[in-house]
């Protein structure tokens, strides 16, 4: 399954990368394999909101793993701020997903507060 994390660098972290540029993909790409999956892509934005955002291909039963790793491992670094791991569904991959919501939705499976 596709994850996407994305987060916020500390000011060390981006003085880190400015004195010694590298690719962190491969860093990033260790890492993730290290815990079963595989890099798919990593951007760097520094647009002051999201620094970054890497997309990768893990195993549903490993994704506890990787919380844990960002929270502890990545973040105590001190290069990190913040980083948050969401699915990713490829849009094919959500019609299934929007169908049952459909279902749901006819089915009055949920009501809205305003709504009851």
């Amino acid at each position: 399954m596709l994850w996407v994390s994305y987060g916020k660098m500390t000011t060390e972290g981006i003085k880190g990368i400015v004195a010694k540029p590298e690719n962190r993909a491969e860093v990033v790409s260790k890492l993730v394999g290290a815990l079963g999956g595989e890099l798919v892509s990593y951007h760097i934005l520094l647009n002051g909101d999201i620094d970054f955002i890497i997309v990768t291909d893990m195993p549903d039963d490993r994704i506890a793993d990787v919380a844990l790793v960002n929270s502890m491992l990545v973040r105590a670094s001190g290069a990190i701020a913040s980083i948050a791991t969401v699915p990713a569904l490829r849009a094919e991959d959500a019609v299934p997903q929007m169908e049952k919501a459909k279902q749901m939705a006819a089915a009055m499976a949920y009501k809205a507060p305003t709504q009851s």
